[in-house]
C-alpha cells in the first residue's frame, strides 16, 4: 500500500507538468523505504502525520538532488522525526 500518491505529491509540490512523474514516483518509493526502515508501519487508513512526513520526505529529495551542498542545512523543529516518533515499532 503506497501512503502517498503521484498527484498527490505532485500538489505537494507544487508541480502540474508531466516530465518529471517517473522521477516523482521513484522519490515516494524511497520516501516511503525510509519511513518503514526506522520502524514506522503503514496503517489502513495511512496516518495523517505518518503521510506528511512522506510528502516532507518526498519534497526534500525533489529539492535537494545532490548528496553534498555548500548551504547549510537545518531540520525543521517538527519535521519529519517528530511526525514519525509515535509511529515506531520498537523491539527489545
Amino acid at each position: 500500500m503506497s501512503a502517498v500518491d503521484l498527484a498527490d505529491a505532485k500538489a505537494h509540490l507544487r508541480i502540474n507538468f508531466a516530465a518529471d512523474d517517473a522521477y516523482i514516483t521513484g522519490l515516494i518509493g524511497a520516501a516511503e523505504d525510509y519511513v518503514e526502515s526506522v520502524g514506522v508501519a503503514f496503517a489502513t487508513p495511512i496516518q495523517p502525520a505518518v503521510r506528511h512526513a512522506v510528502l516532507l520526505i518526498v519534497s526534500h529529495f525533489y529539492n535537494n538532488r545532490e548528496a553534498v551542498t555548500t548551504a547549510g542545512i537545518a531540520a525543521m523543529p517538527f519535521g519529519v522525526n517528530a511526525l514519525l516518533q509515535p509511529f515506531r515499532e520498537q523491539s527489545l
